[in-house]
């Protein structure tokens, strides 16, 4: 086979390696809903994350934090993602080392109950606000 012939090839596999890269986008949109809310547990083991952004979980599923690790979950309705809550945001001391950490919200109305969507070490996720 000649050389240039290898060439479209290349080019494919160069094309299918990036083509997640240009699903998410550089505006980092997000399927619709928030992760479900997990009730404090303790986990006796840890499990290798699912997925690192939504764009990695099937259908309308979202990337969310679990119990025991990172998993692909159904999202919850929520009855109004743009309404700004009450209260401030808590100050992040450390980032995490992830290039492109997901964001878990968008905005405060994407938050069950008084919670507040945050910047957080690892992407925007819901919070207790600090009293304003």
């Amino acid at each position: 086979m000649k050389s240039s012939s290898l060439f479209p090839i290349v080019v494919l596999l160069a094309l299918g390696t990036l083509a997640p890269w240009a699903v998410e986008g550089i505006t980092k949109s997000f399927k619709a809903g928030v992760c479900p809310s997990t009730k404090p547990a303790l986990c006796l083991r840890y499990e290798k994350p699912e997925c690192q952004s939504d764009w990695q979980c099937p259908e309308k599923k979202r990337c969310c934090p679990g119990i025991c690790g990172i998993k692909c979950l159904d999202p919850v309705d929520t009855p109004s993602p743009r309404r700004r809550k009450p209260g401030k945001c808590p100050v992040v001391y450390g980032q995490c080392m992830m290039i492109d950490p997901p964001n878990h919200c968008e905005s405060d109305g994407q938050c069950e109950h008084d919670m507040k969507c945050c910047i957080g070490m690892c992407g925007k996720t819901c919070v207790s606000p600090l009293k304003a």
